[in-house]
């Protein structure tokens, strides 16, 4: 039998270069995942969000880090003011794996040679700020436990 030219269209199909181009797409993908959780900074993909009341946001801005001990946990996703009591809301995305505990004091960090942050220091309470929640308690200028 010889063969039909639609046949021989669809065994040309599976040349090297169509091989060598889905190869490419493959590696590009696998790329941008990789790219993905290392510019989360959290080698996951799945986080929850927290909304802190502060007196003063100043220098945050839409995509700031939010570090514990120097590592990014998550991510700055909302600046607004509260119009009743003209507190900073600061919305912040963080691993779905990290409970802050409920006493946790939040304050901007400003580095003279990178970008501002905002710096979690974590207390010690048992309890924990919730997914969702929105910790109302002004943040002062420094943590409570701080010495003068």
């Amino acid at each position: 039998m010889s063969s039909t030219p639609a046949q021989s269209r669809v065994l040309r199909a599976n040349s090297p270069v169509d091989f060598l181009i889905a190869g490419a797409v493959i590696a590009v993908a696998l790329v941008f995942l990789v790219f993905l959780q290392i510019r989360t900074g959290t080698g996951r993909l799945t986080n929850y969000d927290i909304t802190v009341e502060m007196v003063d946001a100043g220098g945050l801005k839409l995509g700031s880090d939010v570090r514990l001990g120097g590592v990014k946990v998550g991510t700055v996703t909302g600046l607004t003011l509260n119009p009743k009591n003209y507190l900073a809301l600061v919305r912040m995305d963080l691993r779905d794996d990290l409970l802050l505990p409920a006493d946790s004091f939040f304050s901007v960090s400003a580095p003279v040679m990178n970008d501002v942050y905002l710096l979690v220091s974590p207390g010690h309470s048992v309890a924990h700020i919730r997914p969702g929640s929105v910790v109302r308690r002004p943040q002062k200028s420094r943590p409570p436990d701080a010495g003068v």
